[in-house]
């Protein structure tokens, strides 16, 4: 880990660094850098939480059964002219 010095730190930013660490009970360090992290967009989690709860299923038929399937919505893919008028 990389230790910083970060200079020029005013009164009042000291005052408020200090305190907002303490309302969140970390130390001034832990703070400043969650506080980094969170402005770089280092913190950052997963959009989406995975799931594979459903893994068994996908790619489970067989040629007979994704025939049937493809047939049955086949009439999905036909354009009603009439409508489109």
């Amino acid at each position: 880990m990389k230790t910083m010095t970060i200079r020029s730190v005013d009164p009042e930013l000291d005052r408020i660094i200090k305190s907002k660490a303490s309302k969140e009970n970390l130390s001034v360090n832990h703070w400043v850098v969650k506080t980094l992290r969170h402005a770089t967009g280092t913190d950052k989690k997963p959009l989406f939480k995975k799931h594979d709860d459903l893994d068994s299923l996908a790619g489970g038929w067989n040629d007979k059964e994704t025939e049937s399937f493809l047939k049955s919505i086949s009439i999905f893919e036909e354009i009603d002219e009439e409508i489109w008028k």
